[in-house]
């Protein structure tokens, strides 16, 4: 056997049994997550968010999460500043404006992250919409806020 041609080597029955059965458990979890899963159970379902199109006529959504400190100033919360991601809050959405003191684990890992940073009495939750016409900005934009935590005693 010349030195230069590649070595063959050839499964043997059981590693070709195991490598099936892995196949064949990723393809049926696959499947039955794409019929009745959402996002949580990545890898093995579609992204929903990804399976559907926005109306070229309507208002398209950008949320964000701001804080008011007890200085009264009012800032972005960001991933840098609460080790929370942006697509996390986004995916909670429905459960902060359901129950908004769920807010104040926030405000908690903002202050943990920043232990010399004044102490924040509110965040909200704010989605900014723009109007679409054929599928482009038509300059209208609408600011909502929807869902707020106030710490009690406090007022923002």
């Amino acid at each position: 056997m010349s030195p230069y041609l590649p070595r063959i080597s050839r499964v043997r029955p059981k590693g070709r049994v195991l490598r099936v059965s892995i196949t064949m458990v990723v393809l049926a979890l696959v499947t039955a997550t794409t019929f009745w899963g959402g996002d949580d159970y990545f890898p093995f379902a579609p992204f929903k968010m990804y399976s559907g199109s926005m109306d070229l006529d309507g208002w398209a959504g950008s949320t964000r999460v701001e804080a008011v400190n007890e200085d009264g100033e009012r800032f972005k919360l960001t991933e840098g500043v609460t080790g929370f991601r942006r697509a996390e809050l986004e995916g909670q959405k429905s459960r902060f404006i359901e129950d908004p003191s769920l807010l104040e684990y926030v405000a908690q890992a903002y202050e943990n992250a920043n232990p010399g940073k004044p102490e924040i009495v509110t965040v909200e939750i704010i989605e900014r919409r723009y109007e679409l016409k054929d599928g482009h900005q038509t300059g209208e934009v609408v600011e909502v806020v929807e869902a707020s935590y106030t710490r009690d005693g406090d007022d923002a």
